[in-house]
């Protein structure tokens, strides 16, 4: 197992479940009939092996339990990793929402392949939903994403046929335990190496263009984001126009990421407004991938990235120009140090790091971020799987103290889709801030005078 995704594995805790939740709403009204658990447990194992994780478990050596091996499971059962249920009565967001909270906190079997799937019934107008949960050991969102994209295709065709194989064929221990001693010499030899690397992420840190709009580690203070929470989680969806976002964007001469932070930023403002807090500035940590282009449908390759969110500007669109150029300087800035030394310091952590922040994450008084954002490009149009078409995509990350609340989003067919996961202290209404956010859109629409037009020119999300 790679450093980065050993990191993701290690951080899990009794409190901090450690899978994320992609949720594909389905439209079968063209063929007929809806998805059986029983239709899904005949069809997976001749796609599955397209996603050589989706057979595979982890495999602990003596000495060596900080990373693990991924290995294939002779006893793999396709029944082990299925199950479905019904929503309440309408079968609306909420009822939805609540199904995903409860999924989130539903850990995996470590002694199985890390993912599972929920098919949810009653969803209103006939519809039903897929909910996948995933560890974030086996994918980040990128990853995540292209499995989606993988898994299903355009209206009109189809997705070719990958059966699992064969998986009898066992694994040779002692070649494993070879295979991680190798590795541990080759740490210890690239010690140098590692210090070396952070010199040089220093001197371009000093040297970064814009550092003054990027946050330093641990200066930003708490806010009510930030509660000392327990192992419950929330869930919300929604979505807003990708063209209002780009509107935004091209008005304000930024990205759509950093329009859409601006927003987010004007969200929280908000939030912090109507628990009585004096907003100030926050900060928001994203990851930045290493390879956007990238086909992979498995593992860790983003860095993280902090950027300050203008809560404290009360005037929208100086709100959104000045996030969005904290958010450009500190991509650029992530960019220009590599991700060679964020996978090196994760390798070499091992499970120091997670001890590190779980000690720290409710007892200092500065954090990290007081939100965790994320911001990937989707597809344009809706996807499909046969005759049934995926109307909805909505992604639900991590919710890590110190900043149990995390907002992720994507673009889909037209739209960004929002999927928020908190902790109830962290955020006790989280349907009311994805509200918060339509309703910051629609001030920094107004403020620019731009909410009938068309967008002028067309910008990717990210």
């Amino acid at each position: 197992m790679t450093g980065p995704d050993a990191l993701m594995l290690n951080m899990e805790t009794p409190s901090t479940p450690m899978h994320t939740l992609k949720v594909a709403v389905l439209d079968t009204s063209r063929r007929g009939r809806v998805v059986t658990l029983a239709e899904l447990r005949e069809v997976l194992p001749g796609y599955l092996g397209r996603f050589p994780r989706a057979t595979q478990r982890l495999e602990y050596l003596s000495g060596y339990g900080a990373r693990p091996f991924w290995v294939r499971d002779k006893d793999f059962d396709i029944d082990a990793h299925l199950d479905e249920m019904v929503l309440e009565a309408p079968g609306g967001r909420n009822e939805l929402d609540a199904v995903l909270a409860d999924l989130a906190v539903r850990k995996l079997d470590r002694t199985q392949p890390l993912w599972a799937l929920t098919l949810v019934h009653g969803l209103a107008d006939g519809r039903q939903a897929v909910v996948i949960r995933v560890h974030h050991a086996v994918a980040d969102g990128l990853a995540a994403l292209n499995t989606f994209m993988a898994a299903t295709s355009l209206p009109g065709q189809q997705v070719t046929p990958a059966p699992i194989g064969s998986l009898n064929s066992g694994h040779d221990a002692r070649g494993l335990f070879r295979a991680a001693r190798s590795e541990s010499w080759k740490l210890l030899r690239g010690v140098p190496t590692v210090v070396g690397d952070f010199a040089r992420a220093a001197h371009v840190k000093r040297n970064a263009t814009g550092r003054g709009r990027i946050p330093k580690p641990l200066t930003v203070r708490r806010n009510s984001f930030n509660a000392r929470s327990g192992a419950q989680r929330v869930c919300a969806s929604g979505d807003i126009p990708l063209a209002s976002v780009q509107r935004v964007a091209l008005a304000t001469d930024t990205t759509v990421n950093g329009a859409l932070h601006g927003i987010i930023a004007g969200a929280k403002r908000a939030e912090l407004l109507a628990r009585g807090e004096e907003p100030g500035i926050s900060v928001t940590v994203f990851g930045v991938c290493k390879d956007l282009a990238s086909t992979r449908t498995e593992g860790n390759e983003i860095a993280t990235a902090a950027a300050y969110l203008r809560t404290d500007l009360a005037d929208p669109v100086e709100r959104v120009v000045e996030t969005a150029a904290s958010c450009e300087a500190t991509v650029r800035r992530r960019r220009d140090l590599g991700f060679d030394l964020t996978a090196k310091v994760a390798t070499y952590t091992g499970r120091l790091g997670p001890v590190f922040r779980a000690v720290a994450a409710h007892r200092a008084p500065l954090v990290m971020n007081n939100i965790t954002t994320a911001n990937m490009p989707g597809p344009r149009e809706t996807r499909w799987v046969g005759d049934i078409e995926v109307v909805d995509w909505i992604s639900f990350a991590l919710a890590i103290a110190p900043a149990d609340v995390n907002l992720t989003a994507y673009s889909y067919a037209g739209r960004i889709s929002m999927g928020l996961i908190a902790t109830p202290e962290s955020m006790p209404e989280p349907a009311a801030f994805i509200d918060r956010v339509r309703e910051s859109l629609a001030e920094v629409e107004t403020a620019l005078g731009i909410g009938d037009r068309e967008p002028v020119a067309t910008q990717d999300v990210g």
